[in-house]
């Protein structure tokens, strides 16, 4: 006669927990549990994800945006006819309703848009995919929150690559969206919609998120200022996480002063994200950034007569000239366009007739920077999965619910960098668990290096990119295309 298999009931139409639930689970890691323990294992198991459910029927916890000081007003998707250039995800107005109080701030009168990979409460989320389409934030990300207590005025939410995973600006389902100087032309990403609108004019500010050079590209491409701050500097609470340890958001604008600007008000600690590492500074404590700029332009001197030497941790009570280092290695990447190197060398070498020294500098570990980056991205996979973890932050639940479970059909939606991105994670886990945490030792090795250039030199200077604008492919174009240099048909693309 058959005995019946130990189990534990399970109520509200949840699964039992069986001898066979209990040896799948362990054999995920190649165990098994001893028969003789089997019964007891259950039990805890049983209570283990008794826990987890009760846990998962409360109330998720997230800052509570001032809807009624600060309303969307207006939310509304882009039409083709003023969207040309599908930079656009969604227009929506959102501002201080006390204005006397909002024109004394320091964003007064500014138009900002921001990514579309930052929440920002009740308006949609797309981030760059169609995987899911219903995504209405709950929470307003820091940056949002102080853009409007600075009195700065939201204008909408700028297109972004598909999961924010690809530097050439065709994957949003949203279309491709074309260089503003050549419309076949890549404008970069994956804040692409943030860099057209900007050199457009659209915006005079916009909230951008860089990881592998997701400001910086479509800063470089489109002609305008993005800055990728200090890793921690400005909180990345309530944005999409791509990898935890190299979260960035930062400001783009037209130039540079108004970089410092947007800097000012959004940096500093937000008591939430512990990213932001020790020597950050608070809100109120963080520095006057506009003002030592231009401070720095109306001392025409400081190149020429020199800069104090104990600024920098040299001899202290003497001057020297600035010192500008044009990294070696920096012109020495594989595919770079000659004359990308002469114009960076040749504006590198400006410094000197203005009163600078400028030398030549090496860090030899540059060159397999990418190559360590490229390794380390596939932990973008635990995001997709929902196993970010190890830091006390705020956590996107929601953005984790609309993403699981993965079937074929969302698979098949992904962009085919995410989904790369998504299986090459899935095979490190398996092979190689070792592995990121070796390139989080190597990049760690890495900025010594850097540090070690930065004590002789004040600056470093590198180009952004190796290679102007290519030609974009189309959104469907093969896997080994798209990863190719892009010297693709322009009448492939369609613009919708």
């Amino acid at each position: 006669m058959a005995t019946a298999e130990p189990g534990l009931q399970a109520g509200d139409g949840l699964p039992t927990i069986t001898r066979d639930v209990l040896q799948n689970t362990a054999a995920k890691i190649g165990i098994r549990v001893s028969e003789h323990l089997e019964e007891e294992f259950i039990e805890t198991l049983a209570a283990a994800r008794d826990a987890m459910e009760k846990v998962l029927q409360m109330d998720d916890f997230y800052p509570i945006p001032d809807t009624n000081r600060y309303p969307r007003i207006d939310i509304q998707a882009v039409s083709p006819d003023e969207n040309p250039m599908n930079a656009w995800a969604t227009k929506v107005t959102v501002k201080d309703i006390q204005p006397d109080e909002a024109s004394l701030k320091i964003l007064a009168g500014k138009r900002i848009v921001i990514k579309d990979n930052v929440c920002l409460a009740g308006v949609p989320c797309y981030l760059g995919t169609d995987v899911f389409s219903d995504w209405l934030p709950k929470t307003d990300a820091t940056v949002v929150t102080r853009i409007l207590e600075a009195g700065g005025t939201l204008i909408g939410k700028a297109t972004c690559e598909s999961f924010s995973a690809f530097g050439i600006s065709n994957t949003s389902f949203l279309g491709p969206i074309g260089n503003p100087y050549d419309k076949t032309r890549s404008a970069g990403g994956s804040s692409s919609g943030c860099g057209v609108l900007i050199a457009l004019g659209e915006a005079d500010l916009a909230i951008g998120g860089d990881q592998g050079g997701s400001i910086r590209l479509p800063a470089a491409h489109c002609g305008i200022v993005g800055l990728k701050p200090t890793f921690g500097l400005v909180p990345y609470t309530g944005i999409v996480s791509n990898e935890i340890s190299h979260d960035h958001t930062g400001p783009m604008s037209v130039d540079v002063l108004s970089n410092a600007l947007l800097l000012r008000a959004i940096a500093g600690v937000d008591g939430i994200d512990d990213r932001q590492i020790a020597g950050t500074p608070f809100p109120a404590q963080v520095p006057d950034y506009p003002t030592l700029l231009t401070a720095a332009r109306t001392a025409r001197s400081l190149l020429s007569i020199g800069i104090p030497s104990n600024a920098t941790g040299r001899e202290p009570g003497s001057t020297r000239k600035m010192r500008v280092g044009i990294l070696k290695e920096g012109l020495e990447i594989e595919h770079m366009d000659p004359h990308v190197r002469d114009t960076v060398e040749t504006a590198a070498r400006k410094f000197k007739e203005l009163g600078a020294e400028v030398v030549e500098v090496s860090v030899p570990g540059h060159i397999q920077a990418s190559l360590i980056g490229r390794v380390q991205r596939v932990s973008q996979s635990n995001n997709l999965l929902g196993r970010a973890n190890g830091t006390r932050q705020l956590y996107l639940t929601e953005f984790i619910e609309k993403v699981l479970p993965w079937t074929q059909e969302k698979f098949d939606k992904l962009f085919c960098n995410s989904a790369n991105i998504l299986i090459s994670g899935l095979y490190a886990d398996e092979h190689y668990p070792q592995l990121y945490g070796k390139t989080q030792n190597l990049f760690r090795k890495l900025r010594q290096e850097y540090d070690a250039v930065l004590a002789d030199v004040d600056v470093l200077v590198m180009p952004t990119t190796p290679w102007v604008a290519k030609v974009m492919q189309p959104r469907n174009a093969s896997i080994r295309d798209h990863y190719k240099d892009y010297n693709g048909l322009a009448e492939s693309i369609q613009w919708n």
